[in-house]
């Protein structure tokens, strides 16, 4: 990374916009979401970050479509906001993450979202491809880099263990590290193994950012059903539709309670999902019901805050009780990939 680029996590703001709803596993009609709104609230607010992918159907087609009405260009230059995409993945079982694909898929993004550049570039789901298809795409985004395309580099995928061991790898062959790593489903009131990693991505890695994605689980910790697409066996829906309603007997949200907890022991930027604006006001209500009040809050900003102690002991019973609830399903990972899954290639993943 050249001296003259800032660091991403002194850019990044502590919550991220997630496209990934923006698609009809998540919506039956992702047009028809506000989208346009969502952003323009969220900037409004300090949220100046979004994340997108072209495997999420039309969601880089939404989100472009936002970012170049007046309400976004008249108040918000290009260079105001940060856009995250991924590539690499084109379906749900079809990958490619050869050179040329990489830089096509770096190309249509940019088309798609109305930007001659990209702020951030993940390899998607590097669980599904072996470490040197993952090693290749990753030089070819660094080339993008130096070329000015892109500006910051990482990977994404589920299995955290695997993403610090690749991240490793990648900065002993490639000379450089990532400059951020996503990690998704394992930062949350289930699921807190992420917190393992963290020594080997920052220290081992170099990682400057890892993002803390799905905070609720895919829509697990929302209280509704998540979908036939969802890999969570069914003992752990149960238990999270039982947390949903003990958290609605003591007149809260399993949602609330879950971003509260996150906000409250995640350091670093979370990215969240948002279909309305109903959800976006409540993750920002999540964030100032467990950080310091601020100047910035009578603005309605959401800034980097430390957290409050003694708000948070106002949650600590409700987040027990919560867990207690998940029991054996607590910290429980499902298999990504599926064992059913062939690596293409057959390589060795490490």
């Amino acid at each position: 990374m050249s001296a003259e680029k800032p660091k991403l996590s002194s850019l990044i703001p502590p919550i991220i916009i997630g496209g990934a709803v923006y698609n009809t596993q998540m919506n039956p009609d992702p047009s028809t979401l506000p989208v346009r709104n969502l952003l323009v609230k969220a900037f409004s607010m300090g949220i100046n970050c979004v994340d997108t992918s072209p495997y999420y159907g039309p969601s880089e087609l939404l989100i472009g479509d936002a970012l170049i009405q007046p309400a976004i260009t008249r108040s918000y230059p290009r260079s105001s906001y940060i856009i995250m995409t991924k590539a690499g993945r084109i379906a749900e079982g079809e990958f490619d993450y050869s050179p040329s694909w990489i830089r096509k898929s770096v190309r249509r993004s940019c088309e798609r979202l109305h930007t001659d550049y990209i702020d951030v570039v993940f390899c998607h789901d590097v669980e599904f491809v072996s470490a040197d298809q993952v090693i290749g795409a990753v030089r070819t985004l660094f080339e993008l880099a130096d070329e000015g395309r892109v500006r910051y580099v990482g990977i994404s995928g589920y299995p955290h263990k695997l993403l610090a061991e690749l991240s490793v790898r990648i900065r002993k062959e490639l000379g450089r590290p990532l400059d951020v790593v996503q990690s998704y489903c394992h930062m949350n009131l289930q699921n807190s193994t992420l917190l393992q990693s963290m020594d080997k991505l920052r220290n081992e890695g170099g990682v400057d950012t890892v993002v803390n994605s799905s905070p609720l689980g895919m829509k697990l910790l929302t209280g509704t059903f998540p979908g036939s697409f969802h890999p969570a066996p069914e003992g752990l829906r149960d238990a999270c539709a039982r947390a949903a309603e003990f958290c609605e007997a003591q007149g809260e949200t399993l949602p609330r309670v879950a971003m509260r907890w996150v906000f409250a022991n995640w350091k670093g930027a979370t990215l969240s999902g948002v279909s309305y604006l109903e959800e976006l006001e409540g993750n920002i209500g999540a964030y100032m019901d467990v950080t310091v009040s601020s100047e910035e809050d009578k603005e309605g900003k959401v800034t980097w805050k430390d957290v409050d102690e003694r708000k948070v002991k106002r949650w600590e019973a409700l987040w027990k009780g919560v867990q207690e609830i998940f029991g054996e399903w607590k910290d429980y990972s499902w298999d990504s990939p599926p064992r059913s899954w062939t690596f293409g290639k057959r390589q060795s993943r490490l």
